[in-house]
C-alpha cells in the first residue's frame, strides 16, 4: 500500500486554499481529518512489516503525515515547509516499496 494518493490529495487541498479557497472546519476539515488518520493508521500498520524501514522512520513518517493532513488546510504555513515535509514522506513510501 502506498500513501501516494493521500499525499496528493493534501497536496491539492493546500493549493486551493492559497488560491484563495476557504475551508469550513466541520464540513471539510474534520472529515479529511478522519479520514486521512484511518488511512495513516493502515498505512503504518503495512510499513512496520517493510523490512527496509526503521521503526523511528515509521514513527516520523506518520507524525508528519498527520500534521500535514492539518496543515493543509492553513494556506499561511509555509510553502518550503510543507513541500519538504511531503518529499520527506514520500521518501518513505518509496523505500517501503
Amino acid at each position: 500500500m502506498t500513501i501516494e494518493p493521500l499525499l496528493q490529495e493534501i497536496e491539492n487541498i493546500y493549493k486551493e486554499g492559497r488560491d484563495g479557497r476557504e475551508y469550513d472546519f466541520t464540513r471539510d476539515v474534520v472529515p479529511f481529518v478522519e479520514r486521512a488518520d484511518r488511512l495513516i493508521e493502515e498505512w503504518q500498520h503495512n510499513a512496520q512489516n517493510s523490512p527496509y524501514l526503521r521503526t523511528n522512520m515509521v514513527e516520523s513518517a506518520v507524525d508528519q503525515l498527520k500534521q500535514l493532513s492539518v496543515q493543509a488546510f492553513q494556506p499561511k504555513t509555509s510553502l518550503k515547509r510543507f513541500n519538504e515535509t511531503i518529499k520527506s514522506v514520500r521518501y518513505i513510501d518509496q523505500l517501503m516499496q
